[in-house]
């Protein structure tokens, strides 16, 4: 039986760290350690000294607008009619704050230029430094405020958040997010010239025709009562109120019609639209021809009976192009697009910018340099070890 012998040392992994062994060797080669910490604090307190501070504004908006249907189903929704149109509208209020031309706007309002290369321009004589042909353009300027500004969408609320940062000048960096929300208004309102728009407008006119019509016929109403005149010109037929009715839908069919065919996206509502306007065209034709009946009346009688015919006529005319006119507004306020500002800009405050975090720089500053310095004591001992191992063998040879 074999003797175990408790005389013998421990025996001890070679692959065991000792950590008093590191220890020992942090130890010897601290000034690495210290040194190499050193420089790097140091050169991050210079940074933040030497780094010229960046403002940061935000402003907070919530789109109006942006997820109604599209434009033509939008004006066509008074009618029985199904178009293959939906989802959101070409224009968003977060296309237009990221859009080129918000930002050249924005550029050419706050003369920009200037302070986005400051490097190259002269303040003193107000000029450019460079020559003529390495001046920076609208574009180089547009490509510059893409740097500073920033837009996110919180997918859950719907809100945009617009972000500017400008070097230097807190007040600039208010200025260009104040610019950017009242440009970015006015662009809205210039591309909303939609179909229902256009629509409303071709209403609001008829409407005011009408009006002007119904007034006429009031005043010849009394001017026939009153004796002025004696013959009442104009007479539209037996049915008159349905004539009125009739011809005011015809009116606003045929600019449906043809705010359809100018849309070309649907031709089976487009022939069904065109025979409705005819069906209207041929009753509006058989009340215009038809005779009315005849009856043995006093001139006075038959004259005042003529004239409350045309006061139906511009009354059943100017009721139907009323409640059209109000059916367009409703639908074109569908259509608008634009913004409710929940949080406005503000002005940074000077001494707290937002660039450079002074604390975290010189913390990561620190933090780097002290495992540098670390890597590069046991670096600089192993490399001791490996020259002192291969002089040894050197020595023996």
């Amino acid at each position: 039986m074999e003797e175990r012998n408790f005389n013998q040392s421990p025996y001890y992994d070679n692959d065991e760290i000792d950590l008093y062994e590191l220890w020992l060797v942090l130890k010897r080669r601290k000034k690495v350690v210290l040194s190499i910490t050193f420089i790097l604090t140091f050169f991050a307190v210079l940074y933040c000294f030497l780094a010229s501070p960046v403002y940061r504004t935000k402003t907070s908006i919530y789109p109006l607008g942006e997820n109604k249907t599209g434009g033509l189903s939008s004006l066509l929704s008074s009618l029985p009619i199904s178009l293959p149109i939906g989802g959101k509208t070409g224009l968003t209020v977060e296309a237009v704050l990221e859009s080129r031309t918000l930002k050249e706007r924005v550029i050419k309002d706050l003369n920009l230029l200037p302070k986005l290369f400051p490097d190259k321009w002269d303040s003193i004589n107000h000029r450019w430094k460079v020559e003529k042909d390495k001046e920076p353009t609208m574009l180089d300027g547009v490509k510059e405020l893409d740097k500073l500004m920033s837009v996110s969408t919180d997918k859950k609320t719907g809100i945009l958040t617009l972000t500017v940062d400008f070097k230097n000048d807190p007040e600039m960096a208010y200025k260009i997010a104040q610019t950017a929300l009242v440009e970015a208004r006015k662009i809205l309102n210039e591309k909303s010239f939609s179909l229902a728009k256009r629509y409303r407008i071709y209403v609001g006119k008829q409407l005011k025709i009408a009006e002007e019509k119904l007034k006429q016929v009031e005043r010849i109403y009394r001017d026939f009562v009153s004796g002025k005149i004696r013959e009442v010109p104009l007479v539209f037929g037996t049915d008159s109120k349905d004539y009125g009715k009739l011809y005011g839908e015809l009116m606003v069919k045929k600019k449906r019609l043809e705010l359809l065919k100018e849309s070309k996206i649907n031709p089976e509502e487009v022939a069904k639209l065109e025979s409705e306007v005819e069906k209207i065209k041929e009753r509006l034709n058989r009340l215009r021809d038809s005779k009315p009946t005849y009856v043995s009346l006093p001139d006075y009688q038959l004259n005042l009976q003529k004239i409350q015919a045309q006061m139906d006529i511009a009354e059943a005319l100017f009721e139907t192009l009323v409640k059209e006119y109000e059916m367009a507004k409703a639908q074109e306020m569908k259509e608008q697009i634009s913004f409710q500002v929940i949080d406005p800009p503000y002005v940074p405050d000077r001494d707290k910018p937002y660039k450079p975090k002074k604390a975290l720089i010189i913390a990561v500053g620190f933090v780097s340099g002290l495992f540098l310095g670390i890597f590069a004591a046991f670096f600089k001992e192993w490399l001791d070890n490996v020259r002192k191992r291969h002089k040894g063998e050197m020595d023996n040879a």
